[in-house]
């Protein structure tokens, strides 16, 4: 039983379930494009989901060229926002183990934002970072120069195609983040097959992802869905839940150490250790469950509308 929930996990990530998935028509005018969950484990996602390297192109050529521009009101890594998520990130973090003398790589580091905060409160001396985009490399440096400290080691690289040795270490990180960025990953089971290879056993991962499913209702359903974006479908392709995240780490043997009350926060803050286990503590969603919260949340989304206006 445990090993078919594996295969089907796995297949779930591999786009196989398609077959034994529902489409979720009642959000064709709130998604652009076509979402499903899987009747086996109760995942939710898009359809229309891209190789990873297309997705990681996308986001370097185009997401981060043309709507990072704080002075045009976009989004970018630094605004507040984001620097509160980064503050409650590390001091999660630093609360649950000591991160003295310990080197730490954040896996997709974006503008730096995280690594920055790293070296000006906790001091961090060994701090590593891995992203794909050559802008945000460059803005990383910038920013560090400009507050006079010394820049993290960096590799400008996807995930997957990472290794520790790439720069020329001779073991792997005692610590790894992944922030608010696998539900952006088309091939997730890859990103964590990498983290793991590149963390040392029993080393730790933070992974902090905007979980909104199966949790009371913190915003409407079209601040997480959006049906006028041309790319939405495969720059996000994953909705999860506190089970559909953690099944994936679970698959590569890491174990749950603990987490924040994200059935009552904005965000879901998990830590991981790379513990190899070998027994898998799998647990999946009841798709019927799923779809009727998804109803309500739009209906209640809709009570706002009718609100505002």
């Amino acid at each position: 039983m445990i090993k078919n929930l594996k295969d089907e996990i796995k297949k779930d990530f591999l786009g196989k379930t398609k077959s034994r998935a529902i489409e979720l028509k009642f959000l064709k005018n709130i998604s652009k494009s076509k979402l499903f969950i899987s009747k086996k484990t109760g995942l939710v996602f898009h359809n229309d989901i891209r190789s990873s390297n297309e997705i990681v192109t996308y986001w370097s050529k185009k997401m981060y060229k043309n709507k990072m521009d704080p002075k045009k009101g976009l989004y970018t890594g630094n605004h507040p926002g984001m620097n509160s998520r980064h503050y409650y990130a590390i001091d999660f973090l630093s609360k649950k183990i000591n991160l003295k003398n310990k080197s730490i790589c954040d896996f997709a580091c974006g503008e730096g934002g995280l690594l920055l905060k790293f070296k000006q409160i906790l001091k961090s001396k060994k701090l590593f970072g891995v992203e794909h985009s050559n802008q945000n490399t460059k803005k990383i440096y910038k920013r560090f120069k400009k507050n006079k400290l010394s820049p993290p080691i960096l590799y400008n690289d996807s995930i997957e195609k990472f290794n520790f040795r790439n720069l020329k270490l001779k073991k792997p990180f005692d610590v790894g983040t992944i922030t608010w960025t696998l539900c952006a990953c088309s091939e997730p089971l890859e990103v964590v097959k990498s983290m793991k290879s590149n963390l040392k056993k029993n080393g730790y991962l933070l992974v902090c992802e905007s979980s909104r499913i199966l949790v009371p209702f913190k915003k409407p359903i079209f601040n997480c869905f959006n049906p006028k974006l041309n790319c939405s479908g495969w720059t996000h392709p994953w909705y999860f839940t506190f089970n559909s995240l953690t099944n994936i780490f679970k698959y590569f043997g890491f174990e749950v150490v603990t987490h924040n009350r994200f059935f009552d926060e904005d965000n879901l803050v998990i830590l991981f250790k790379n513990s190899h286990k070998n027994k898998y503590d799998f647990k999946i969603d009841n798709y019927k469950n799923v779809i009727s919260f998804l109803k309500r949340w739009k209906k209640e989304s809709n009570y706002y509308l009718k609100y505002k206006s």
